[in-house]
């Protein structure tokens, strides 16, 4: 699976009407689930895996949790879909979730996150990753983390996605998290000539699809971008002629718009319709009537008028630009 550009899990973002935007505009970009905690699919909603259509590949199952025979389970579940790979979430600094002690809380416990990763490839019959930080707390992120990474190489991981910042797991938010922890992306890249034969994808702060070009680091395997993805997914409609050496006009605002619509048309559950509908706010930034389409946006109620209307207000701008 060549990871040239990712897409980084987000709680509440991710979720399968996200994925369906994002493959409209690129089919080569790798999309990710939200984090699911393995407990939520054994106890809870064990529906939460069939919520992916098959047009979503390559897509990966980000999965939570510290336990490792739950994770097992869920691995064994998983091969009866078609996700391309598994990857155990140990970057979340959510104070939840460090209360339960997965996400970045685990990175203090190697030998626990080993047993969780060969638990997963145990019984998962494709690749198994890893999403990090480059540490926690006070921890040295020149010796603690090659030493986690040297530990977690000897379960045979060999793909790791890293958020260039440290985690902070007291004193400060999720959002703190994204933004007070200076980044360090000349960390990820030394963390990549010291270990060659592994593949590195970065995250954080990235807005551009040049970004490993502009930063001098050609040596990284791979991109993943998170925010800047949903508040503005038309970033990823050049992706595919990146990776492919194209030069093809791709599909129109025009069109992605339709397709969405359209594509709402199919959905029963009218909280995914809701969903998918604030999903395309990020689509018109910068778009002159991107304040009278969001309001439109946010009436699922008239989804016919609403798309009527939109459709209208950007066949106007066309042609206009003619």
């Amino acid at each position: 699976m060549k990871r040239t550009y990712s897409v980084a899990p987000m709680m509440g973002r991710t979720d399968s009407q996200f994925r369906y935007l994002i493959r409209l505009l690129s089919k080569k970009t790798i999309l990710f689930t939200e984090m699911i905690h393995s407990n939520a699919i054994l106890y809870g909603n064990k529906n939460k895996l069939e919520e992916y259509n098959e047009n979503e590949n390559p897509i990966v199952l980000q999965l939570g949790g510290n336990n490792p025979d739950s994770l097992a389970e869920v691995s064994k579940i998983a091969n009866l879909f078609n996700y391309d790979e598994i990857n155990l979430n140990l970057g979340c600094p959510s104070p939840r979730v460090s209360k339960g002690g997965f996400g970045a809380a685990l990175m203090n416990h190697p030998e626990l996150v080993c047993d969780c990763l060969n638990a997963i490839k145990e019984n998962f019959n494709k690749e198994v990753s890893v999403k990090i930080r480059l540490g926690t707390d006070n921890n040295d992120i020149d010796e603690t983390l090659d030493k986690f990474v040297e530990k977690i190489e000897s379960c045979k991981i060999e793909v790791f996605y890293v958020h260039a910042r440290k985690a902070i797991l007291k004193g400060l938010s999720p959002k703190q998290n994204r933004e007070i922890p200076p980044l360090n992306y000349e960390r990820v890249k030394k963390l990549k000539e010291d270990h060659p034969n592994l593949k590195i994808i970065i995250n954080g702060g990235i807005k551009k699809l040049s970004f490993l070009q502009d930063n001098n680091l050609q040596n990284l395997d791979g991109i993943m971008i998170g925010r800047e993805a949903y508040s503005n997914p038309l970033i990823f409609k050049d992706a595919d002629n990146r990776i492919e050496s194209k030069l093809d006009k791709g599909i129109s605002l025009y069109e992605i718009t339709q397709e969405m619509f359209d594509y709402f048309e199919t959905l029963e559950n009218t909280s995914h319709v809701k969903r998918g509908l604030i999903h395309m706010h990020g689509l018109f930034n910068g778009h002159t009537e991107a304040k009278k389409i969001r309001i439109l946006l946010s009436n699922s109620v008239y989804l016919q008028k609403a798309k009527n209307k939109i459709l209208s207000i950007l066949e106007k701008s066309i042609n206009e630009a003619a």
